[in-house]
């Protein structure tokens, strides 16, 4: 299994999947432990800066900048940590700086 991580939740590749909204970062910390151990290969697919500065903050994980294409595997999951909204003003993308409360985190599973 590979365990992705993406800024938004992303279909790139046909097939069946599940996405599930996490409540807070503390589930989505418990899932990271969860699902690391059991990851052939963690790879990064988020292209701002600003969420891999959040990432690291919460998972203490220190992951790349990537805008590789995403293409899951059956089995394969993908942590979801993106911003709640949409940012207004397209030349701010990756200049911001969220507040805690401005995540959104979930777990999307190739089926």
């Amino acid at each position: 299994m590979k365990l992705y991580f993406l800024n938004s939740a992303v279909i790139t590749a046909e097939g069946v999947y599940e996405y599930k909204i996490l409540n807070n970062v503390t589930e989505l910390q418990q899932a990271f432990r969860k699902l690391l151990p059991q990851a052939d290969e963690v790879i990064s697919r988020v292209g701002y800066k600003s969420t891999i500065q959040h990432i690291k903050q919460i998972l203490n994980i220190s992951l790349p900048l990537s805008r590789e294409k995403l293409v899951m595997e059956q089995g394969d999951v993908a942590l979801v940590i993106r911003l709640k909204y949409r940012v207004q003003d397209p030349k701010q993308k990756g200049e911001l700086t969220p507040s805690a409360g401005d995540w959104e985190y979930g777990i999307l599973r190739k089926r």
